[in-house]
């Protein structure tokens, strides 16, 4: 990368669609796509996640493709901590693969920097250097288009994909990272991990077998179900706490960035 100040020419962003007004709200109310800075391509009725990103990929020919979620806003000069972050990571590894904002490092420990509506809080915090990664939360996804990875279209459904991703790279001998890029995910609280999260959960546990455990941000991949149905059951039990206690999605997240100095 030349210089942070060329970096939105760079850039693209894919977004899988299925809520136009959760859409208008969060991800082209950030700055960067409002501007017209950074081009956004949405895909509606995309049939998984590795769907819409692959056809993202292939419709576009920017050097770095973000992959955001609908309900993710990028605040003012986000742009600009992604261009830093990328210029350090770099200087020790100019073929790194994917980059993300939150994610587990290599000795285990959580870090990040976001601002979780259905969790009403904010993750992580600041920190300093990129760290390498054994996986990241699919809110957001940053990926070299150079290393010419795809994502999984026999992974099903819209979860599990960022684990994923950050695996096929680290198979591949490339390496992920996480950066210090705040933003906001005006998500609302998760209410189950039985349908689509359980199917890819027993996908990527068959597809990374031999490589287990492996740590994600929900539920590890593990060869026992357990973790899987202590979770599902901690999900039930407290679905009405978290429902009640979770900031309200349909807030303007500019002025969430504004409250919380994020």
């Amino acid at each position: 990368m030349s210089t942070a100040g060329s970096i939105a020419d760079q850039l693209h962003i894919v977004a899988a669609v299925n809520d136009d007004e959760i859409l208008a709200n969060n991800l082209e109310r950030s700055p960067l796509i409002a501007s017209g800075a950074v081009g956004l391509s949405c895909y509606r009725c995309a049939c998984s996640a590795s769907d819409a990103y692959n056809r993202g990929i292939d419709d576009s020919s920017a050097p770095i493709i973000i992959f955001a979620h609908q309900d993710v806003f990028l605040p003012e000069g986000w742009e600009q901590g992604l261009a830093r972050a990328i210029i350090e990571i770099e200087a020790g590894d100019p073929d790194w693969a994917v980059l993300g904002a939150c994610g587990v490092d290599l000795a285990g420990n959580h870090v990040g920097h976001v601002w979780s509506s259905g969790l009403s809080r904010r993750i992580g915090g600041h920190f300093s250097a990129p760290r390498e990664t054994i996986c990241i939360d699919e809110f957001m996804i940053v990926l070299r288009r150079s290393s010419n990875l795809r994502f999984d279209e026999q992974l099903p459904g819209f979860h599990l994909y960022g684990t994923d991703i950050v695996q096929m790279a680290r198979a591949a001998g490339l390496h992920a990272y996480v950066a210090d890029l705040p933003a906001i995910h005006n998500s609302r609280p998760v209410r189950t991990y039985r349908g689509g999260y359980e199917h890819a959960w027993r996908y990527m546990r068959y597809k990374w077998r031999a490589s287990l455990p492996i740590a994600t941000l929900t539920v590890p991949l593990t060869r026992s179900p357990l973790p899987l149905l202590r979770s599902q059951f901690w999900l039930w039990r407290t679905f009405s706490k978290r429902l009640a206690g979770a900031t309200d999605s349909r807030i303007d997240p500019g002025e969430l960035v504004r409250q919380l100095d994020l």
